[in-house]
């Protein structure tokens, strides 16, 4: 700054320091913010270990139908009872967790929704009793309608309405 009389130049006193106490409480914030970021770390890898079975049956899924478009061939995906997968024709498997094997109680089963004739509505997938083994998908990724029921055997089973032409779910009941 220019003054009338000359140059004013400020001077920093020859005292002016960082105090103990603001040094003190940087190092403490600092701490934690990295605490924060290791809890949320240590969270979000802990949780992959262990994924539910409708997100393991929707991984299935949308592999199944990747996979029938990729080799342009029917693809078809089947719950092994014995080994507590999910069994794709292509050899891949997805394993659930221990309610499901030779010795948990767990099952997968898959229900066909009949199709709609003519101009009638959509028959309620919400109660299909068709059971199949397997359920195909084709190589436009399309497959028939379906209902997925997921029990753990602790409690009611969850059944899963399919969209056939996506992998996401139409209802849930």
């Amino acid at each position: 700054m220019t003054l009338v009389t000359g140059r004013r130049t400020k001077r920093r006193p020859a005292n002016a320091a960082f105090s103990l106490i603001e040094i003190v409480l940087v190092i403490a914030l600092m701490a934690m913010a990295a605490g924060v970021v290791i809890a949320n770390f240590v969270a979000f890898a802990d949780r992959g270990e262990e994924t539910s079975p409708d997100e393991t049956l929707r991984t299935a899924i949308r592999t199944a139908r990747f996979q029938a478009a990729s080799s342009r061939q029917v693809t078809t995906l089947e719950f092994d009872k014995e080994t507590g997968t999910l069994l794709l024709s292509s050899g891949d498997s997805f394993e659930l967790n221990k309610d499901f094997g030779e010795t948990g109680p767990g099952k997968i089963r898959f229900y066909l929704v009949p199709p709609a004739e003519g101009l009638a509505p959509f028959p309620d997938a919400d109660r299909a009793d068709l059971e199949t083994n397997a359920v195909s998908f084709a190589p436009d990724r399309s497959s028939s309608p379906f209902v997925a029921e997921i029990d753990t055997g602790s409690g009611n089973a969850e059944r899963f309405v399919f969209d056939p032409f996506s992998s996401l779910v139409r209802s849930q009941e």
